[in-house]
């Protein structure tokens, strides 16, 4: 069945050159801007889905690959740890080596078993155990976390059994709270309204004037609601094709009005002629401020879920989330992310085959460790 195209809601001028009203003017910008965040939503979505299965199927296999290449690197280096012809400054020198690979190395591995045989070569050349240092890493992550939470959500996070290595468990957390402080929030703010409404209080204009408008807002959704109800009601159709169209499209009409998406009942009236453009062009100043307030909320709400559709990728894949990505931009991200892992493996190949061929070559191999190391330092020493 070919897609069905219809004119979307607009207020047109009554004739080329004439000026719009200041409720009409504010009305389209409501409409353009949430047709424009529904298409960032849109793209959000499929960039994010298109990214997940191109990284399933390339990225996990490379970094499976040098998971394993690490892992051989570091089995071999412990072994030749051994060599009586390395001076101390070059065990020291490969036992870091061994350690700080192992440190990002272990907690990504899914076999038990490997992770308890690397613990051991890095407790042997580390002289601590890594098991108590992770305890305490985890610690001080925790509590950054939380500070973090504080300062930027203003919530306490309960983090005493979370797993600091899984960006997920903490954002679920993260929102846990904050669904938690909101319904804090709502309950505070209904039991100082029952409060009010306890005490004998002559109600200010301004809020007299709110409660007006807001009630206004709600009655105009309603009643679109309750032509497009009667309308289209399933159970006064005899026609049983007639009937199925019907159901479908009241069905959105519920899911629309449930969620108070005046956009979409408006749409609606169009999609079935119930109203026309200049049925909308004709609305007093007065009922477009209304549906102006209830489009601005339909806006805000749209805008924050585009933000949490985003946030949740980011932090889902350890993405920076202060970069200015873009959906369009999210497949290229993943190419620079790949070329950087074969790049890596590659580098992890040669150097492996090449200390195996020769293990003289294991003097040179620390050396340039060492010189790595240290222009780390230096680095580390320029931001401090």
């Amino acid at each position: 069945m070919a897609t069905q195209h219809h004119a979307p809601v607009h207020i047109p001028a009554a004739h080329p050159g004439a000026p719009l009203s200041a409720q009409q003017k504010k009305f389209n910008r409501h409409i353009e801007r949430i047709a424009q965040q529904r298409a960032l939503l849109d793209d959000w979505q499929q960039a994010i889905a298109a990214y997940r299965g191109r990284h399933a199927r390339e990225a996990v296999p490379l970094q499976k690959m040098h998971q394993e290449l690490m892992v051989e690197l570091v089995q071999y280096l412990d072994a030749a740890s051994d060599n009586t012809k390395l001076t101390k400054a070059e065990r020291r020198t490969l036992g870091e080596a061994i350690t700080d690979r192992l440190a990002v190395l272990i907690d990504t591995l899914p076999d038990e078993a490997m992770r308890t045989s690397l613990k051991e070569i890095y407790n042997r050349h580390s002289g601590s155990d890594y098991d108590a240092e992770e305890a305490a890493g985890n610690d001080v992550a925790k509590e950054m976390a939380q500070a973090m939470a504080r300062q930027v959500f203003g919530v306490d996070v309960d983090l005493q059994d979370a797993d600091m290595e899984s960006p997920e468990d903490f954002l679920r957390r993260l929102q846990e709270q904050l669904q938690a402080q909101q319904e804090r929030h709502e309950q505070a703010g209904q039991q100082r309204e029952a409060r009010r409404a306890a005490r004998p209080r002559k109600p200010s204009a301004r809020e007299l004037k709110a409660q007006e408008e807001a009630a206004q807002a709600t009655q105009s959704v309603r009643e679109i609601y309750r032509k497009l109800a009667s309308h289209l009601h399933p159970d006064r159709e005899t026609d049983p094709a007639e009937r199925e169209r019907k159901t479908v499209l009241m069905q959105r009409v519920n899911q629309a009005y449930q969620d108070n998406k005046l956009l979409d009942l408006l749409q609606l009236q169009l999609e079935i002629e119930q109203i026309d453009s200049e049925h909308i062009a004709g609305l007093s100043e007065q009922r477009l401020q209304h549906y102006n307030r209830v489009l601005a909320e339909q806006l805000k709400e749209l805008q924050q879920e585009v933000r949490d559709v985003q946030d949740h990728f980011l932090m889902a894949f350890g993405l920076d989330p202060y970069q200015n990505l873009k959906p369009a931009g999210l497949l290229r991200e993943l190419r620079a992310h790949l070329q950087i892992v074969e790049y890596e493996n590659l580098q992890l190949r040669k150097a492996l085959n090449a200390l195996r061929a020769d293990p003289a070559t294991l003097k040179g191999w620390i050396k340039a460790e060492r010189q790595q190391q240290k222009a780390q330092q230096d680095d580390m020493g320029e931001w401090f």
